[in-house]
């Protein structure tokens, strides 16, 4: 799919919905919601900030890998440690068994309980839907809206490919790694989870949030239209030296694949 049908695809056919809920804000007012069109929300509730995010819907066959990694991703990029996630399946008996085995796989072995949620029997189509929540550790929750000119553009972590052990073993590496960058108090100036049209998107997306230009290298170490599920970042040089160090005191992944006019 070439660059422009990406960004329609995943960016600007979608920008309807958005101007339709933008109202939702002055009902709950988020610290971050319809308005930040971010990976996911952000609200205080009963002292505490929750991250919130939503995700789906998933294939049998992605259930089946990776689906409540994939969803988590979204809340844990914004700088929150996810509590639960509750699910929503839709399908054949037997094939709903096997993605709730999948499921309760990645859910023991990430350490994010699935707590509830709603599932319909019917021979259709097997589907889920997967709701992440998360309790922010950070100050402020990190938006994709917030590069500065003369930022380094990196990719943390490897990307979420392979078998469903192999992306589970993928994603702890990744997660770790962010979190104790998160503990170092280092300063993320805008992330995003690399998810649906891959870099092309998910760069046209954060600069144009950010009124920046994001001048990304030709050469890149992925292909720049698939989903990678890792964290590209914008920050300070001085701050990206310090991931170097913790990176690579957890072998994860590090690539500097620009900087930001």
């Amino acid at each position: 799919m070439k660059e422009n049908e990406l960004v329609n695809r995943f960016v600007k056919d979608i920008e309807w919905i958005r101007r339709m809920l933008l109202p939702m804000d002055t009902l709950a007012h988020p610290l971050m919601g319809i308005g930040d069109w971010d990976d996911a929300v952000c609200v205080k509730f009963v002292g505490k900030t929750l991250v919130a995010s939503v995700d789906g819907p998933y294939t049998k066959r992605l259930v089946g890998k990776s689906a409540l990694v994939h969803a988590a991703t979204d809340v844990v990029v914004k700088g929150a440690r996810p509590l639960f996630a509750l699910d929503t399946l839709i399908g054949p008996k037997d094939e709903i068994r096997e993605m709730v085995g999948s499921l309760k796989k990645q859910a023991l072995a990430m350490g994010i309980p699935i707590l509830g949620g709603n599932t319909l029997i019917d021979d259709v189509e097997p589907l889920a839907n997967i709701t992440v929540i998360g309790e922010l550790v950070v100050p402020k929750p990190i938006r994709d809206c917030g590069a500065k000119k003369g930022d380094v553009i990196a990719l943390l972590g490897e990307p979420i490919w392979g078998e469903q052990d192999e992306r589970i073993r993928i994603a702890k590496k990744l997660f770790g790694c962010w979190f104790m960058i998160l503990e170092n108090r280092i300063r993320i100036n805008a992330a995003k989870d690399v998810t649906k049209g891959g870099l092309i998107s998910v760069a046209y997306e954060m600069q144009k949030k950010s009124k920046r230009k994001f001048n990304i290298k030709k050469e890149l170490p992925y292909p720049p239209g698939r989903n990678l599920d890792n964290f590209i970042l914008a920050l300070p040089l001085g701050e990206y030296k310090k991931i170097e160090k913790i990176a690579a005191e957890n072998k994860c992944g590090l690539e500097r694949i620009g900087v930001v006019e």
